[in-house]
């Protein structure tokens, strides 16, 4: 069977025009075929589904690795490099659980691109506003499927412990902190934060998604509140707070035990303070109970909190985060709280 589907992907390739799998709509034609193949030949083989699949990604990926050896470790792009998203789209529907092959597809994708990007966008924005962001369609069918295909590869990258370096920086990066190039190499939490999407801020934030950004801008927090403070609470306007950035502010509260911002650069310059509790900054915040007295600054916050957060540090380090909160020999009301399910 193996050389078989090798031959196969050789000889379709061969007369494959270059641009032939940009279109979404060709990339899912062939997902549909292999999809296909993998049901009649289980059935003559009497194999798996699960090894069919497997057999075929991995066909994929040696299509693309060939192409590139030979062309000096260099992608080629086109068909030779979107062939890695029909192994993709074929690694999530048929749910394959071999993280060697799942970790080896990442690496391909990274390899070629520094991003992981088109696996997030779909997520945050759904599918119709990515095409005029980035000219990519999602592979995924709707927003909804590409929340559970993200979920689908982080569950795969911490399986398999997946670090990258990123530019010209010696930091590792985890798969869901890898930055969007697109977007100015900002972590995808930003953007989903920029973006108000409370539901996958909430998802990456469980997995955990980095809060330690660079001190020498505002943080997503300090720009989410720098919004909040700029509505009005005129009673006569009656302008309402949309619900969504109000989400995001409570998910991120669920991180941190303190809210800190950044001094104005005179201030910082004058006195060498950078950061300050919020309450110096936004008090107006404070008043109106956006942000609860524990995360000002003004009160210590609540044991279970600091518990909270020091328990999922070490479930991080461990990677552990989120699926380990469930082998704690604790309620189910504590494992919510401690996967950020309630405050």
């Amino acid at each position: 069977m193996e050389v078989v589907i090798d031959a196969y992907f050789d000889k379709l390739f061969e007369g494959m025009e270059r641009d032939y799998l940009v279109s979404r709509h060709k990339r899912r034609q062939l997902v549909k075929y292999f999809s296909d193949v993998i049901n009649s030949t289980s059935k003559a083989e009497n194999l798996e589904t699960s090894d069919v699949c497997e057999r075929i990604v991995m066909s994929a990926l040696r299509y693309h690795n060939i192409t590139m050896s030979e062309n000096s470790s260099v992608c080629l792009l086109g068909k030779f490099h979107n062939i890695l998203y029909v192994a993709a789209k074929l690694c999530y529907d048929w749910n394959l659980s071999n993280n060697k092959i799942v970790i080896r597809l990442l690496n391909d994708i990274y390899y070629c691109e520094k991003t992981f990007e088109r696996i997030f966008i779909g997520a945050i924005f759904g599918i119709r506003v990515t095409h005029f962001l980035s000219g990519w369609k999602s592979d995924f069918e709707d927003r909804d499927e590409n929340i559970r295909a993200l979920i689908y590869f982080l569950d795969h990258s911490i399986e398999g412990k997946l670090k990258y370096i990123t530019g010209l920086s010696s930091i590792k990066y985890r798969f869901i902190d890898v930055p969007m190039e697109s977007y100015g190499q900002i972590l995808p939490v930003r953007v989903a934060i920029q973006h108000g999407a409370s539901d996958i801020l909430l998802i990456m934030l469980r997995y955990g998604a980095s809060m330690e950004f660079d001190k020498s801008m505002p943080s997503p927090l300090e720009n989410l509140l720098t919004r909040l403070n700029e509505f009005d609470i005129d009673q006569e306007n009656k302008q309402i707070i949309p619900n969504n950035l109000l989400r995001c502010l409570r998910f991120l509260l669920r991180t941190i035990p303190i809210v800190y911002v950044m001094t104005p650069e005179h201030i910082a310059n004058e006195c060498g303070i950078v950061h300050v509790p919020i309450y110096e900054m936004y008090p107006n915040l404070i008043e109106r109970k956006f942000v609860p007295l524990e995360r000002s600054g003004r009160v210590p916050p609540e044991l279970c909190h600091l518990c909270r957060c020091c328990i999922r540090k070490r479930l991080f380090d461990n990677w552990a985060l989120p699926h380990g909160i469930r082998a704690l020999h604790i309620p189910e009301s504590l494992q919510n709280y401690l996967d950020l399910l309630q405050d």
